[in-house]
């Protein structure tokens, strides 16, 4: 006998019994909602870099003169902290691409327009903006050549009549000639672009632009299968009605008795975190 059950304080609460055909139907959503996940957890990890690295960010700057300690910048233990952040940003950012371009060939096809219209829309993002292209490549040097950042600058919005009032911002400055002594690690499009710099530059900003291109890529990959996964949601939800709450789990088990009269219990879990995972993204991308 296959229930679908509620769970709560170690409990199942049958509330439907499910016939085989039932059973699998449901179980084809599920799948849908879990493999789409493999990849959605991979654009949610980079987002929690890039969430903490703005924390960070948005703590140092515009700090009030009274509260910046001059000492911090050259601090080497600040200075790791924060080449730790970037990193993260930059090698999460490199992930999600790669482990994007795989899920969509694998699940599409190689050759399929899916996965040729993601390259198209990459290869357009990288030729756009700078800041994409710098990033992208800004992880091969410090794989071999360690953190980028030596020291962190501070940009300082002096009040000449209230010294006491003026603004301190950091500035994550990279130095252009230390950059483009390393052509083979930036290869020649963005070394090109570094020798028409010629002055050093803050990575701050081109972090900012970057988050709109994760987003654009994300989105796309959202329409992609946008569609199916919705189905998918709206499926299991007609299926279990008003019984899913706040609390609670929903779980399909199901009790077989072998000749040897011992039972067995198969429990088979309905998704309802990663739906909510889901809605919480997508919501404003329907």
């Amino acid at each position: 006998m296959i229930r679908l059950s509620t769970f709560e304080n170690n409990s199942f609460e049958p509330f439907k019994t499910l016939s085989k055909e039932s059973y699998n139907s449901l179980q084809d959503d599920c799948t849908v909602i879990k493999n789409s996940y493999t990849q959605f957890v991979v654009f949610k990890f980079l987002q929690l870099n890039i969430k903490e690295y703005s924390k960070f960010i948005n703590q140092w700057s515009d700090v009030p003169a009274y509260k910046m300690n001059f000492a911090i910048p050259t601090n080497i233990h600040f200075v790791l902290e924060a080449n730790r952040l970037i990193l993260n940003v930059i090698m999460g950012f490199k992930f999600f691409l790669d482990n994007a371009e795989t899920y969509l060939k694998r699940n599409y096809g190689k050759e399929s327009l899916i996965a040729t219209d993601f390259i198209k829309l990459t290869n357009d993002c990288f030729d756009k903006s700078f800041a994409y292209r710098f990033l992208s490549k800004l992880r091969n040097y410090a794989i071999h050549l360690g953190f980028p950042l030596e020291v962190i600058h501070l940009d300082i919005n002096f009040n000449h009549e209230n010294p006491e009032n003026s603004r301190h911002t950091f500035q994550f400055i990279l130095h252009i000639e230390k950059l483009i002594a390393e052509k083979d690690l930036f290869g020649s499009i963005v070394y090109k672009d570094l020798l028409k710099l010629n002055e050093d530059f803050d990575l701050i900003p081109l972090i900012n632009e970057l988050t709109h291109y994760i987003t654009i890529i994300q989105k796309y990959i959202y329409r992609v299968e946008g569609v199916t996964l919705n189905e998918a949601i709206d499926n299991i939800e007609t299926f279990v009605g008003n019984r899913k709450t706040a609390t609670n789990e929903i779980k399909v088990y199901e009790i077989t008795e072998s000749k040897e009269r011992t039972h067995t219990l198969q429990v088979y879990d309905v998704p309802y975190d990663i739906i909510t995972e889901f809605k919480n993204v997508y919501k404003n991308w329907y």
